[in-house]
């Protein structure tokens, strides 16, 4: 699992827009704002292959189609 750790004024779509152009492998991430938002601890934080973490709270990736 990848987290990335929001900078200053960073927003949550350029977050996700670093971890795509980024990705090692080449693998594209997407999330919802509102089905996708999770805690430290329940399933879809510890299943998630890549974390944003933005002003201490947490959203969980998946894979895009």
């Amino acid at each position: 699992m990848n987290i990335h750790l929001c900078k200053g004024d960073e927003t949550l779509e350029q977050a996700l827009e670093y971890i795509n152009e980024h990705d090692k492998e080449g693998r594209k991430y997407t999330f919802d704002k509102e089905k996708d938002r999770c805690y430290i601890g329940d399933e879809a934080f510890a299943t998630a292959p890549c974390i944003i973490n933005y002003k201490n709270n947490y959203w969980a990736l998946h894979y895009a189609e």
